[in-house]
Protein backbone atom coordinates (compact mmCIF):
# COMPACT_ATOMS: atom_id res chain seq x y z
CA UNK A 1 0.00 0.00 0.00
CA UNK A 2 0.56 3.49 -0.52
CA UNK A 3 2.10 5.02 2.57
CA UNK A 4 2.53 8.58 1.79
CA UNK A 5 1.39 11.38 4.31
CA UNK A 6 -1.05 12.67 1.86
CA UNK A 7 -3.16 8.84 1.99
CA UNK A 8 -4.67 8.78 5.16
CA UNK A 9 -6.04 12.01 4.64
CA UNK A 10 -7.61 10.87 1.19
CA UNK A 11 -9.29 8.06 3.49
CA UNK A 12 -10.30 10.60 5.77
CA UNK A 13 -11.94 12.62 3.13
CA UNK A 14 -13.86 9.81 1.72
CA UNK A 15 -15.11 9.28 5.22
CA UNK A 16 -15.78 12.96 5.38
CA UNK A 17 -18.32 12.70 2.33
CA UNK A 18 -20.36 10.15 4.11
CA UNK A 19 -20.53 12.15 7.56
CA UNK A 20 -23.07 15.03 8.80
CA UNK A 21 -22.99 17.40 5.80
CA UNK A 22 -24.67 15.07 3.51
CA UNK A 23 -26.36 13.02 6.25
CA UNK A 24 -30.40 12.23 4.99
CA UNK A 25 -31.42 13.06 8.66
CA UNK A 26 -29.20 16.10 8.87
CA UNK A 27 -31.09 17.46 5.70
CA UNK A 28 -34.38 15.98 7.40
CA UNK A 29 -33.92 17.52 10.72
CA UNK A 30 -32.95 21.27 8.86
CA UNK A 31 -36.33 20.93 7.17
CA UNK A 32 -38.15 20.31 9.72
CA UNK A 33 -36.85 22.72 11.88
CA UNK A 34 -37.82 25.53 9.07
CA UNK A 35 -41.08 23.68 9.04
CA UNK A 36 -41.16 24.51 12.78
CA UNK A 37 -40.27 27.93 12.10
CA UNK A 38 -42.68 28.82 9.76
CA UNK A 39 -45.12 26.87 11.46
CA UNK A 40 -44.46 29.48 14.32
CA UNK A 41 -44.24 32.67 12.69
CA UNK A 42 -47.66 31.65 11.11
CA UNK A 43 -49.26 31.16 14.46
CA UNK A 44 -48.09 33.94 15.73
CA UNK A 45 -49.45 36.10 13.30
CA UNK A 46 -52.54 34.74 13.40
CA UNK A 47 -52.91 35.26 17.31
CA UNK A 48 -51.51 38.87 16.70
CA UNK A 49 -54.49 39.21 14.11
CA UNK A 50 -57.00 37.99 16.21
CA UNK A 51 -56.31 39.88 18.96
CA UNK A 52 -56.28 42.98 17.04
CA UNK A 53 -59.35 41.90 15.60
CA UNK A 54 -60.96 41.17 19.48
CA UNK A 55 -59.48 45.22 19.98
CA UNK A 56 -61.03 46.45 17.16
CA UNK A 57 -64.50 45.15 18.25
CA UNK A 58 -63.99 46.44 21.89
CA UNK A 59 -63.35 49.45 20.47
CA UNK A 60 -66.57 49.75 17.71
CA UNK A 61 -68.97 48.28 20.86
CA UNK A 62 -68.13 50.67 22.68
CA UNK A 63 -68.42 53.94 20.46
CA UNK A 64 -71.93 51.91 19.63
CA UNK A 65 -72.87 52.84 23.28
CA UNK A 66 -71.47 56.14 23.31
CA UNK A 67 -73.70 57.02 20.29
CA UNK A 68 -76.96 55.15 21.60
CA UNK A 69 -76.96 56.80 24.96
CA UNK A 70 -76.28 60.10 22.46
CA UNK A 71 -79.40 58.96 20.66
CA UNK A 72 -81.23 58.76 23.85
CA UNK A 73 -80.29 62.40 25.06
CA UNK A 74 -81.15 63.61 22.21
CA UNK A 75 -84.51 61.39 22.33
CA UNK A 76 -85.72 63.23 25.55
CA UNK A 77 -84.89 66.54 24.86
CA UNK A 78 -86.94 66.28 21.44
CA UNK A 79 -89.61 64.75 23.35
CA UNK A 80 -89.28 67.73 26.24
CA UNK A 81 -89.10 70.16 23.01
CA UNK A 82 -92.37 68.84 21.89
CA UNK A 83 -94.43 69.20 24.76
CA UNK A 84 -93.15 73.05 24.80
CA UNK A 85 -94.39 73.24 21.54
CA UNK A 86 -97.25 71.45 21.91
CA UNK A 87 -98.02 73.98 25.29
CA UNK A 88 -97.20 76.95 23.27
CA UNK A 89 -99.49 76.19 20.35
CA UNK A 90 -102.39 76.06 22.34
CA UNK A 91 -105.46 77.89 21.99
CA UNK A 92 -105.27 78.89 25.51
CA UNK A 93 -102.05 79.57 25.57
CA UNK A 94 -103.02 81.33 22.14
CA UNK A 95 -105.93 83.57 23.57
CA UNK A 96 -103.76 84.37 26.13
CA UNK A 97 -100.89 85.90 24.21
CA UNK A 98 -103.35 87.68 22.11
CA UNK A 99 -105.82 89.13 25.10
CA UNK A 100 -102.08 90.02 26.94
CA UNK A 101 -99.96 91.11 24.40
CA UNK A 102 -102.15 92.44 21.13
CA UNK A 103 -104.82 93.69 23.64
CA UNK A 104 -107.74 91.68 21.78
CA UNK A 105 -110.97 90.98 23.35
CA UNK A 106 -113.91 88.64 22.94
CA UNK A 107 -116.93 89.75 20.61
CA UNK A 108 -119.77 90.87 21.85
CA UNK A 109 -122.14 89.25 19.17
CA UNK A 110 -120.92 86.79 16.89
CA UNK A 111 -122.11 86.42 13.74
CA UNK A 112 -121.57 83.27 11.53
CA UNK A 113 -122.09 82.87 7.84
CA UNK A 114 -122.89 79.62 5.85
CA UNK A 115 -123.35 79.42 2.37
CA UNK A 116 -125.57 76.43 1.30
CA UNK A 117 -124.92 74.93 -2.37
CA UNK A 118 -128.31 72.63 -2.75
CA UNK A 119 -129.24 73.86 -5.92
CA UNK A 120 -129.85 71.09 -8.45
CA UNK A 121 -126.92 70.01 -10.35
CA UNK A 122 -127.83 69.61 -14.38
CA UNK A 123 -124.92 68.00 -16.49
CA UNK A 124 -123.67 71.03 -18.57
CA UNK A 125 -121.21 69.59 -21.59
CA UNK A 126 -118.12 71.81 -21.76
CA UNK A 127 -117.44 70.53 -25.12
CA UNK A 128 -121.49 71.02 -26.57
CA UNK A 129 -121.25 66.78 -27.44
CA UNK A 130 -124.06 64.73 -27.28
CA UNK A 131 -123.91 62.51 -24.44
CA UNK A 132 -123.56 59.33 -26.24
CA UNK A 133 -120.69 59.87 -29.03
CA UNK A 134 -118.04 60.03 -26.58
CA UNK A 135 -117.23 57.87 -23.94
CA UNK A 136 -113.74 60.43 -23.35
CA UNK A 137 -115.62 63.73 -23.56
CA UNK A 138 -117.96 63.01 -20.78
CA UNK A 139 -115.33 62.15 -18.60
CA UNK A 140 -113.25 65.77 -19.57
CA UNK A 141 -116.60 67.49 -18.83
CA UNK A 142 -117.00 65.43 -15.18
CA UNK A 143 -112.98 66.55 -14.21
CA UNK A 144 -113.65 69.98 -15.27
CA UNK A 145 -117.12 70.70 -13.16
CA UNK A 146 -115.51 68.75 -10.73
CA UNK A 147 -112.79 71.57 -10.78
CA UNK A 148 -114.76 74.21 -11.29
CA UNK A 149 -117.35 73.71 -8.46
CA UNK A 150 -116.60 74.70 -4.81
CA UNK A 151 -118.87 73.91 -1.80
CA UNK A 152 -118.75 74.63 1.69
CA UNK A 153 -120.63 73.05 4.47
CA UNK A 154 -122.26 74.59 7.52
CA UNK A 155 -121.10 74.33 10.87
CA UNK A 156 -124.26 72.67 11.80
Amino acid sequence: MYTEPGYENGVSQSNYLNESSYNFTNVKKQALTILYIFMMVFISISILLYISQVLNINQSSSKLLQLEEKLETIKLKNDRLEVELASKTSLAEIEKIAKRELNMIEPDKRVTLVYNNQSEKKEKFMADIPKEKFFLAQIYDKIISEVATVQAESFE
